[in-house]
């Protein structure tokens, strides 16, 4: 018997000492909730999941709510969630993922940290090296205010795999026809990189419709543009985002380490996502499949396919 009430008091106290962290989706999207899965499988924290309403004002009202009993740290998934949870928290760590172009939104503040969804071309170059051969000059839209030395380092890396970077700079989306213009005929394929001027839909937009005009394979940031007439994108998977950003936390909530001393981390557990519709468009030969097979089998990543 004493024995039972032992074990019982041992349970409550192991209860009563895990955190509690809150997981903020800004929709109700099945990535997101792959995110949240993988989250709170690895988390040491006692979950709660919050779904923001549509609306700036019902999405404030519901992070005022939560910060009635502030939790001890904020997991926030998607734009939305990432700037109101930033706005509403100034003492409590606030972890983002899923965020687009995360460097638009200013969120790199002292009690925030994240996941990007993107990492420094490695692997995006290594991959055009393997499956397009002829590929040699590759335009990069940019605005040099943001991304000149991420570039230059991108650079470095392509000259590596003997390719070429071509910068194509603007400071203004309005003046991407004429950038592009410039580059007519110069060009072997086009990159997207996360950049606070390029990033956003219409410019995206744009840089796919350019591409299809001219036949050249675009290397995109998400599955969503593979949709839109990327030839292929190297993006991570949620579940690998949510068991990712449960590690990050642990070292925020359990080891006390400081949100604005984590620098935003490069994901983990990429995807091969590929367009065969914009392949057979292009006129790639019948061996590009098996290329991309070989490619994703000997990089460990998993192949996802859009007819």
């Amino acid at each position: 018997m004493r024995a039972a009430l032992v074990v019982a008091l041992l349970v409550a106290l192991s209860s009563q000492a895990r955190p509690r962290v809150v997981v903020v989706k800004s929709a109700d999207l099945p990535p997101y909730s792959q995110v949240t899965a993988g989250f709170t499988a690895e988390v040491k924290a006692d979950v709660t999941d919050v779904l923001l309403e549509e609306g700036a004002e019902a999405a404030q009202k519901a992070m005022k709510k939560l910060a009635q009993e502030p939790p001890a740290l904020v997991l926030a998934i998607g734009p939305s969630a990432a700037v109101n949870a930033r706005k509403q928290f100034s003492d409590v760590p606030v972890l983002f993922v899923m965020v687009p172009y995360f460097q638009k939104y200013d969120l790199e503040s002292g009690n925030t940290t994240g996941i990007a969804l993107t990492s420094d071309l490695t692997l995006e170059l290594t991959a055009l090296r393997a499956l397009l051969p002829k590929a040699k000059r590759i335009g990069v839209v940019i605005d040099p205010r943001y991304s000149k030395g991420f570039v230059d380092e991108a650079s470095q890396l392509a000259q590596s795999r003997g390719l070429s970077l071509v910068p194509i700079e603007i400071d203004n989306p309005t003046k991407l026809d004429k950038a592009l213009s410039g580059v007519k005929g110069r060009i072997d394929g086009l990159v997207v990189v996360s950049d606070k001027t390029v990033g956003n839909a219409a410019v995206v937009e744009r840089l796919l419709s350019f591409a299809k005009e001219q036949s050249l394979p675009v290397v995109g940031l998400a599955p969503a543009q593979v949709k839109q007439g990327a030839l292929f994108a190297l993006a991570p998977a949620p579940l690998s985002v949510g068991l990712q950003a449960g590690r990050v936390a642990n070292r925020i909530v359990v080891e006390k380490v400081d949100p604005g001393a984590l620098a935003v981390a490069t994901p983990e557990g990429v995807e091969l996502h590929v367009n065969l519709q914009v392949a057979r468009r292009l006129g790639l030969p019948d061996t590009f499949t098996n290329e991309l097979l070989l490619f994703a089998a000997r990089q460990g990543l998993a192949v996802k396919a859009v007819e």
